[in-house]
């Protein structure tokens, strides 16, 4: 009786054991990276999530007088996730004041997902967080842009 007992206990341990052990060490399965070019050096980081977001108002008021100069709207924003802040980055997009051109890519490792390309130009950083604990970081950026071009269709 009790060798049925601790062989059922034993096997019970076992089990729960390769279950928890088995969703701790899942890769993930989607892997985003932006991509941009600071001069002549390429930056390439890992993303956790990407947001986008496209809005442009219904009347555009346009400048009558030729000496008044029209300001460059921005209807395209876009938000990262990090796990990390990456200062490469953060440096390229300080230095760019008018903005930096650069690419998105997203792509399912098991290739079920169709692998997703997103392409903006004149990128700015709008707003930076970057949030710090012992055993947790995390960082996200707003950035707006004067395009953004997602799989081959044209947001402008």
């Amino acid at each position: 009786m009790n060798k049925k007992i601790f062989t059922i206990v034993l096997t019970a341990f076992l089990f729960l054991t390769g279950i928890s052990y088995g969703q701790q060490f899942e890769e993930k399965r989607v892997k985003i990276e932006i991509t941009v070019k600071d001069g002549n050096k390429t930056i390439t980081v890992p993303v956790r999530s990407v947001t986008l977001s496209f809005s442009k108002p219904l009347s555009v008021a346009t400048a009558t007088d030729s000496t008044e100069k029209k300001a460059e709207t921005k209807y395209c924003n876009f938000s990262l996730d990090f796990e990390k802040l990456d200062i490469a980055l953060l440096k390229a997009f300080m230095k760019n004041k008018s903005g930096i051109d650069g690419q998105i890519i997203m792509v399912d490792s098991y290739g079920k997902v169709p692998t997703r390309k997103l392409d903006f130009t004149k990128a700015t950083l709008e707003a930076l967080s970057d949030q710090l604990t012992a055993d947790y970081n995390s960082s996200y950026m707003s950035i707006s842009c004067a395009s953004l071009t997602i799989d081959g269709v044209n947001l402008e």
